[in-house]
């Protein structure tokens, strides 16, 4: 999904930059600034008095830049864009805050494929810099083929740009980023741009303290507004414009007229506009343009024939019909619903209306509005109404409409519509001038397969279970006569009234009776529902030698829930080293009936077999490529679930775009096989050091989010979900993740180190207390401690010790210090170094007391480990962090995948080695 977003993006850059879009003026006013479009070194000063831009920014095709071309370019005025920002293909520019260091708000009121701020290829961006931007209030953000760029982890992009998609693509793994923040001690808030610019805030506890007028200010002085709240005139801030001004909607700034007119603009209604409203029409005057009132200028066609789409879409804002309208639109999916899209404020037409050849179509309710058919031109000089040719066609317009309808002139003709009843024609016929006679509406021609005769049986249906029902009818005896049930599964919501053969969006199915039934007959049509549905069911009778098709009255019933469909996992996605977010949609069926939700959460066990299998202090070919669906699992459900967000707006938002993906995977897909395997039982709550082992949770429904905290860092953990509706709960969806590394993790203490005079030093050291997953290896490393400038001795020495060892003696040069550290490798670091530690060199027999003081600390130091670790397995329950904030989107989590560096590969698996 993300390369197909940025593959649409390209496109439309390269088609912006070959048409060379260019402001529809100009010109500066106050600091009011139409769009720009600079793609050289020499257009950027344009930008010198821009505080606000009405419109587009697009930076692109400076191929030919370089570094100094940018050195004292800078464009503090600029607060404010109304539509998006776009860099594209800049080199040399390292920093976009050093071009605009108060660019606060991007309105994103025209957005490019749902994105307001598109950064994408810049070869030379080492940060996006923008640090004083505080919301992008529609549309999403790019940063994409950006190598060297750093700093994109650190922006809590959520509140910047809530509830949009954020395609975020980074190199934080290169050795020129040292991507840390500094802000805060809060996690939640620590957030920044660089490592000397924080992040601002609009909302939250460390959002700035500003007059009411303001929209962000300088913590300094509240009263020194960044930007304004409500409008903006002459600089400052106020709650609505002053007299004989004009606001401009889109940026809330306050212009005088001719100000306005400086802009291209004109005065309506006290703003100051770029296009008329729906009523009136830009006409141009000796000042300039005004919105002139029109009697449906805009609302009134020609002659209208539809036969596509896109002809369907012209007609759209169509209210009179100033000719005729023939709609035959026969080949188009879900019609009715297009049909009532655009075509559902007619009200008049002038002439007469043709409706034919449409198969699927079932009532003409398409044609809501319609009050005036007035027949100036008659087809054929007698037709006002023609209908036929429509095979599914049952009813005829609303009840609304047939009240209020004036049809001036003409009859109508309805022919070879054979669901249509001759009951629904007796509703209009008074409706026309001239009464039609048998050549307009022939008989036999209309209804002939309708089933518009009642058949009278007395109807009755009994639920077995969620699968079965019973049929009671009573049968008069006819050899010749047929039975069938005929029966339909219900939209679930709909209040919709259906009769058989409404074939356009769904099936009626026939079952069909056997001719030895007696008169009180009792049919059981068994393991032919589904559960938790709503079912439309009738009985009819065909009689071959009448040619008559009879039909009893329609019974509706609901079958009862039982156990209901697994939910679906949308995203269950690590949000940092200690969360994970689990985001879901139920199953359509059976989501009004959903009470609960069980959730199971359990720690996929890495064993020591597994770690030390390989060396890995002798591996060469140590680091694999990041895999981000171990951190993040995304996917589409199947059509039978709910849709949720189509744009992937939620969880994943600022997530690396790589893990968006367009297809749907099974409800049980996990590293376990299949759905049909035993359910384990939930899990009790266990948890080892501070973090969680096993949790099992039930939940209240509905709902569709929940996060986990308390797990350990750079480890897989397996998910369970269940949807359960009373007692009864459905299969498990299954997914594993893996938690972020944590950068407080992976560092040893050295407990203890000694040397001699012949260049042995002992090294006994404590393991982390935290790491990122199992502890792979050791790197000890020995520097002398000499003078600065005899840098030849500077390179310290290395040795590699297994990760499940904590002492090592090794053999370096001979001098009288040395500078000690050691060095720890997990699954997700390598080289998270203890502290520097000074050894002197002992004589003989103080090394010799050394060793043993060594030896004996060790065995104390073993025996303690041994205490502590049966003292962690003690299990007991941890808190959950708070759930999701429900909105209408989930919002995204803070942290992005696009931070981890290189990890190892240790084999999942679920049993002991023996």
């Amino acid at each position: 999904m993300a390369s197909t977003t940025v593959i649409w993006v390209v496109a439309f850059l390269n088609f912006a930059s070959a048409q060379q879009l260019s402001p529809e003026h100009s010109g500066t006013i106050n600091g009011v600034c139409r769009s720009i479009f600079c793609n050289k070194i020499e257009k950027l000063p344009q930008l010198s008095d821009c505080v606000v831009i009405l419109g587009n920014l697009h930076i692109l095709l400076m191929e030919q830049a370089h570094k100094d071309d940018f050195r004292n370019m800078s464009f503090p005025k600029l607060k404010e864009v109304s539509g998006y920002v776009v860099f594209y293909r800049v080199n040399g520019l390292e920093s976009l805050g050093q071009l605009f260091p108060n660019l606060s708000i991007i309105r994103g009121k025209e957005v490019v494929y749902d994105y307001a701020l598109i950064i994408f290829d810049m070869p030379d961006l080492k940060e996006v810099g923008l640090y004083s931007l505080m919301r992008i209030y529609r549309g999403g953000v790019i940063v994409w083929t950006v190598p060297q760029i750093c700093y994109v982890h650190t922006i809590n992009w959520k509140v910047i740009a809530p509830q949009a998609r954020h395609v975020l693509a980074s190199s934080e793994g290169a050795m020129h980023c040292n991507s840390v923040c500094s802000c805060t001690t809060d996690v939640a808030t620590n957030h920044c741009w660089n490592i000397k610019k924080c992040q601002r805030y609009l909302e939250g506890p460390d959002k700035e303290k500003c007059n009411d007028v303001c929209l962000g200010c300088r913590n300094v002085n509240p009263n020194l507004c960044t930007n304004c709240r409500y409008r903006t005139y002459r600089d400052k801030c106020l709650t609505k414009c002053p007299v004989n001004t004009l606001v401009v909607s889109d940026i809330g700034y306050c212009v005088t007229e001719p100000e306005c007119r400086y802009l291209a603009g004109w005065k309506f209604k006290n703003s100051c506009v770029f296009n008329c409203t729906a009523g009136y029409k830009a006409v141009m005057g000796p000042n300039g343009y005004r919105c002139m009132p029109c009697n449906r200028c805009e609302e009134t066609c020609g002659n209208l024939t539809l036969h596509t789409l896109a002809q369907l879409q012209e007609a759209s804002r169509c209210v009179k019909v100033n000719g005729t309208l023939i709609i035959h639109v026969r080949f188009l999916p879900d019609v009715m619903t297009e049909l009532k899209r655009y075509l559902g404020q007619i009200e008049e037409v002038s002439d007469y209306v043709v409706i034919y050849g449409m198969p699927t179509v079932t009532s003409l309710e398409f044609l809501p509005s319609l009050r005036l058919i007035s027949g100036r031109i008659l087809r054929n000089k007698t037709y006002s109404l023609l209908v036929y040719d429509m095979i599914s066609l049952q009813s005829l317009f609303t009840e609304n409409v047939t009240k209020k309808l004036i049809i001036s002139n003409g009859t109508m003709l309805f022919n070879s519509n054979p669901m249509l009843c001759s009951s629904e024609l007796e509703k209009i016929k008074h409706l026309f001038p001239k009464v039609p006679g048998p050549a307009d509406v022939p008989p036999g021609a209309n209804g002939y397969s309708g089933g518009c005769t009642k058949a009278s049986v007395g109807l009755h249906v009994t639920v077995i279970n969620e699968t079965s029902i019973a049929v009671n009818f009573t049968h008069v005896a006819n050899p010749d006569a047929h039975y069938a049930i005929l029966y339909m599964r219900l939209p679930q919501g709909s209040r919709k009234i259906f009769v058989p053969e409404t074939c356009s969006d769904n099936d009626w199915y026939a079952y069909n009776i056997p001719n030895e039934i007696h008169n009180n007959s009792v049919v059981k049509l068994t393991e032919l529902l589904q559960p938790a549905s709503s079912y439309a069911l009738c009985v009819e009778k065909y009689d071959p030698l009448k040619k008559i098709l009879a039909r009893s009255g329609i019974v509706n019933f609901s079958t009862p829930v039982g156990k209901p469909e697994p939910p679906f996992i949308l995203e269950l996605v690590a949000s940092s080293s200690e969360v994970v977010v689990l985001r879901w949609v139920d199953h359509k069926v059976y989501r009004p009936h959903i009470t609960r939700y069980e959730i199971d959460v359990t720690l996929v066990e890495i064993y020591p077999q597994d770690v030390m299998a390989r060396d890995h202090c002798k591996e060469t070919e140590r680091y694999e490529e990041i895999d981000i669906f171990r951190h993040a699992v995304v996917m589409r459900p199947p059509p039978d679930y709910d849709r949720g967000c189509e744009s992937m707006c939620g969880i994943l938002s600022t997530v690396t775009a790589g893990a968006m993906v367009e297809e749907y995977f099974d409800v049980c897909s996990s590293i376990e096989l299949g759905c049909n395997n035993v359910e384990a039982p939930p899990p009790t709550n266990t948890s080892f050091g501070k973090f969680l082992r096993t949790l099992s949770l039930n939940i209240k429904g509905p709902r569709n989010d929940f996060q986990v905290g308390g797990l350990a860092p750079f480890r897989d953990y397996r998910f369970r979900l269940r949807a359960c509706s009373g007692n009864q709960c459905s299969r498990s969806a299954r997914g594993v993740v893996r938690t972020l590394r944590a950068d407080y993790a992976d560092m040893p203490t050295i407990v203890y180190a000694s040397a001699n005079e012949y260049g042995f030093i002992s090294i006994k050291w404590d393991p982390p207390e935290i790491t990122n997953g199992p502890v792979l290896s050791y790197t000890v490393q020995v520097s002398p401690s000499v003078k600065i400038d005899d840098r030849s001795q500077l390179i310290p020495q290395l040795w590699c010790q297994a990760g499940h060892k904590t002492y090592m003696i090794v053999k370096s040069v001979k001098v009288d210090r040395y500078i000690v550290r050691v060095c720890a490798t997990t699954l997700a670091s390598r080289n998270v170094c203890s502290k520097n530690v000074k050894v002197t060199v002992f004589t003989n027999v103080s090394w010799w007391a050394g060793i043993i003081f060594g030896i004996v600390l060790f065995t104390i130091t073993a025996i303690a480990t041994c205490f502590w670790k049966k003292q962690r397995d003690i299990s007991y329950d941890l808190p959950l962090l708070s759930n999701i904030v429900a909105t209408g989107v989930s919002e995204p989590p803070s942290s992005m995948i696009s931070d981890f560096i290189q990890l190892y590969s240790i084999p999942i698996r679920d049993t002991e080695l023996d």
